[in-house]
Parts: C-alpha cells; structure tokens; sequence
C-alpha cells in the first residue's frame, strides 16, 4: 500500500459507486452552453445532451461529463460556473482495466479582471476497481464512474510547476492497480502561458525515474481542405438531425497529415449544421486489422416513446483491397455508405430506452463485411464482440 502524502484533496463526491451507469447521479451541467457546444463539435458521434452530469466539485471548480456513443465520454472543467477550458473526448472506452481511454488532464487559468489565477486536475479512470488516484503531493477520491477534480493549492504552485512526480491508481483497500507519472502543467503566474494549455496529467510508468513530458500537439482539422464522400438519407434519428433528413459526410485533413470523418446537414436548432469534429480517422487501421469501426448509440424519442439510435461509423485500410462493406443480421444485409477510406451505416432496428446498466445492442448478430471487387471476404468485424469488450462492466 502507497502512503498517501499530508496534503490530501478530496472531491467532493465519495468513492465511486460502480452499480449503474455514471449519468444516472450528478445534478445538472453548470454550463449548459458548454455542453451544446461539445454536441456541436464532436459529431458524428451521439452526443447524448439529456444525460450530461455535473459528476464532481472542488472549491470553486466543476467537472461536466456527457456520454458519447455506446460507451464514450467528454470531459468539460468549469471554474466560478464558466466553461472556458476546452473539453476532452473519448469516443469508446475499451480494456477499461488497462486505462486505455482514461483521460486526465492538469490545466491553468491567468487572472484576468476580478477572476483569479487558477489550476486544477481533472480527468476519468475508467477501471472499476479505482477509487483513489495518488498524485504524488495529493491524493483525489474517485467519484461515480471513476471522475475526478481537483484544485492544486496555490502553496504548491512553485515546486510543481513544470515539474514530474510518481503517481499511482489504487483500489478501495489501498492496494497499487497502476503506477504511473503525474506531468504538472506550468504554474499560471509569470511570462509563460505554457500551462493554458492542457497538459496530459498521467503517464504509465513502470518505477522508473519520471521526468517532465513536454504537451503533444494535438492535430486540428482544416475544414477548408473537407471534400463530399457520400450522401446519407437518415432511416433513423441521429445525432442533431431526424429521420428522413439527407446528411452529407466529408474527408477534412488534419495537421498531422491524416484525414477525418465530418458531417453537415440541415441546419437545426441554433443554427448548428456543421460538425468541426473528427468522427472516424484514417490513422487507426493496419493490414491485420484493415476494418477500424466505432458502434454509435443515441438515446432520441420516436412517436413519443424513447429509443436507442445505433450506427457504425470508421475507417478501411487503403491496402486491403476492400471495396464494399456490407452489414449484415438476422433479419438481412444493410447496405453500408463507403468511399474514400471512410464509412458510414445506421442499424435497422432500435432498441427501447432508456436503460439502466450497459445499453444493449439490438438482439442477433451484427457483423460488419469488407469485400473484394469480385464480391469475396477480406475482412469481417463481429460488432457484438467488439460491443461487449470495449463496454465497461
């Protein structure tokens, strides 16, 4: 068992409660706009907005969570009620043991008129045996669903600025799930605006010395650059957009030289009808693995009565030789929007919502078929299976 340091900073909700989904507690967003704005940018994901939870608080500083997809997540900090810190998206949780699709973030605010300089951590631990993370000279409990947030006090501000420590993820009796470094941001005080920036706050680390990472740059999406790949009349709901609704989805490229995933359509509540997002990259598939596809599901309402939307949306190796895709079920084949790398398909069938626990997919088998241009298999993805491994339990 670690011992936690003197200084220890509890958020405010208690150890995660691991029995039904996360969005079930938690009172409302504390900036609505912000959360709309995620919806915004994040598509095509399923953003679902009805269940966007303020999850913890510390001190003046609070964290919004909004699911996304089946099993994703976006992270919005606020400070004094505003949420002007950006936000952090993950589209699918999967190995949640592993922390794969955890996010933590260290993140600063400069003082500007009557608001004061802050810093805080925050972030998701998606294993659920986690209930504390150790952060070298703090500690932070883990609230509902693995969330946490924490203010770095203002006498710490000097030694860790710029600075590494040793950190560890720990379980309800204190035992070491993960050890890892803690990478600080730059202290908000001074000439640097480094720290404004988010600042991954968590690497693994197997014991050894840790030692300052300096903050990836992460690719952005040249819009300008978006060309049309296909047209998608909607059989369902999706995201911001009904049924009956023709969305067109595009190839935006990005400043790491890959390509992504963007939709527009008819222009809907707010004047929202574009998605500066990345839906699916090109950037996540290999010869062994020539199908990379994320399993979307939207909680919407049809003749009054609540549903589960489902869609698959990704990405094909240029190099296997798969020209059509295919989805395929119990009750038949459904024909799979595809070019230029990128792929796009809504499911058949809904499924009755809202649900407690993991949302389950339509009942069958779903699998997703990459063929040749003389009609033969490359590549198939068994969409239950992927389902169920990258759904926490």
């Amino acid at each position: 068992m670690i011992a936690l340091a003197a200084l220890l900073l509890a958020a405010a909700s208690v150890a995660a409660v691991k029995e039904g989904p996360w969005w079930q507690s938690g009172g409302p967003p504390v900036d609505p706009q912000a959360v709309a704005s995620v919806a915004r940018d994040n598509m095509p994901a399923s953003v679902k907005l009805a269940d966007a939870r303020t999850v913890v608080t510390s001190g003046d500083a609070a964290l919004v969570a909004v699911p996304l997809n089946a099993t994703g997540y976006c992270l919005i900090p606020a400070i004094g009620g505003h949420a002007t810190l950006g936000a952090q998206c993950e589209y699918q949780v999967r190995n949640p043991e592993r922390g794969d699709d955890d996010r933590t973030i260290s993140v600063t605010r400069r003082a500007a008129g009557s608001d004061p300089a802050a810093w805080i951590v925050y972030g998701r631990i998606t294993d659920p045996r986690a209930t504390h993370i150790d952060l070298g000279p703090f500690a932070l409990d883990l609230a509902t669903g693995g969330f946490f947030l924490g203010e770095v006090p203002q006498g710490e501000w000097s030694r860790l600025s710029s600075s590494a420590t040793s950190g560890a993820i720990l379980d309800h009796s204190g035992g070491v799930l993960r050890r890892g470094c803690v990478n600080w941001a730059a202290a908000p005080v001074g000439a640097t605006k480094d720290g404004e920036y988010p600042v991954p706050l968590w690497t693994e680390s197997t014991g050894s010395k840790c030692n300052v990472q300096k903050p990836a740059v992460l690719p952005t999406v040249d819009l300008g650059t978006a060309k049309k790949l296909f047209d998608v009349t909607l059989t369902q709901n999706y995201s911001i957009w009904k049924a009956g609704q023709t969305v067109t989805f595009e190839a935006a490229q990005r400043s790491d030289g890959t390509s992504c995933l963007v939709a527009t359509g008819p222009e809907a509540v707010g004047g929202v009808n574009f998605s500066n997002g990345c839906g699916a990259d090109n950037a996540s598939t290999s010869p062994q693995h020539p199908i990379n596809v994320g399993i979307g599901a939207g909680l919407t309402h049809v003749d009054g009565k609540a549903v589960y939307t489902w869609d698959i949306s990704g990405g094909v190796d240029p190099g296997s030789r798969i020209v059509k895709l295919e989805l395929h079920s119990d009750s038949g084949t459904t024909p799979v929007s595809f070019a230029g790398g990128f792929f796009f398909a809504q499911f058949p069938v809904t499924t009755p919502g809202p649900q407690k626990g993991t949302v389950s997919m339509p009942p069958g088998k779903w699998l997703l078929l990459g063929l040749d241009a003389a009609g033969n298999q490359v590549a198939h993805v068994d969409l239950v299976a992927s389902y169920r491994q990258a759904t926490p339990h």
